[in-house]
């Protein structure tokens, strides 16, 4: 009987009842640490940028646009922090509420499914645009990829910190905890949107919360399928790394 048991696969539904004690207390005040951080940090960052550029703009000065790139980086640090001071470290819980642990199932497949489902709702949501005779200019200025400096600041940003930083504030600290309140598909909707907004400074920014904010939600179904955040992270890598990819081929 013990062996039929040892055998048994793990209990995915654990994840439906994680008691994350976090409250939409902590989750508002986390995402106000966000937004001063931004501000603070924007403003320092365009601040420099500006006497390295002096007349000239941002970005057509590789320097002053690298020198931005790279003093925006904290700002990825700043949703981990965020995500771990009002969770981990207030309520004294482990890591793994945030779904930093081991995936039950999926692993690497299922890290390489969410990036193609991803990249198939961002490329069906662009053609739809193309066809209704909107296009948007939601790609990097060519001068990251013209100039090693801000091509390599953009390579960290998007490759090493955001995958892990915006996983794990937007999947498992928001998501977690708006899961526990409106299920699975008002939490995932609304943690995407979420996820969305954030990229507001990006090229094309309002046309891109949209499609994001389904990337977001479907990156919020590979944490409830795994149990991990793993998944998604990777996911989140390939999704950057083929965008990088793809700004490099085009350029």
């Amino acid at each position: 009987m013990q062996d039929l048991e040892s055998r048994q696969p793990p209990d995915h539904t654990r994840f439906e009842d994680n008691g994350v004690p976090w409250t939409p207390g902590d989750m508002g005040r986390a995402i106000g640490l966000v937004i001063l951080g931004i501000i603070v940090v924007s403003l320092i960052a365009a601040g420099i940028g500006f006497l390295i550029a002096g007349d000239a703009n941002i970005e057509d000065d590789p320097t002053a646009l690298t020198a931005v790139l790279v003093l925006s980086l904290p700002l990825e640090i700043v949703f981990v922090a965020a995500a771990f001071a009002f969770s981990v470290r207030k309520y004294r819980v482990s890591r793994e509420k945030l779904g930093i642990r081991p995936p039950d199932r999926g692993g690497v497949l299922l890290a390489v499914g969410l990036f193609l489902g991803s990249l198939g709702v961002v490329v069906g949501y662009f053609g739809i645009l193309e066809l209704a005779g909107v296009s948007p200019d939601a790609d990097l200025p060519d001068e990251v990829f013209d100039n090693i400096g801000p091509l390599v600041a953009v390579a960290i940003l998007s490759l090493l910190f955001a995958p892990v930083m915006e996983e794990t504030f937007f999947r498992g600290f928001i998501f977690g905890g708006l899961r526990k309140r409106w299920g699975l598909v008002g939490g995932a909707l609304g943690s995407g949107l979420l996820f969305g907004v954030a990229h507001l400074g990006n090229p094309g920014a309002f046309y891109l919360v949209p499609p994001i904010s389904l990337v977001g939600a479907i990156f919020a179904w590979g944490y409830v399928y795994s149990g991990s955040l793993y998944p998604s992270m990777g996911a989140h890598f390939l999704f950057n790394l083929f965008s990088l990819g793809t700004g490099l081929a085009t350029s």
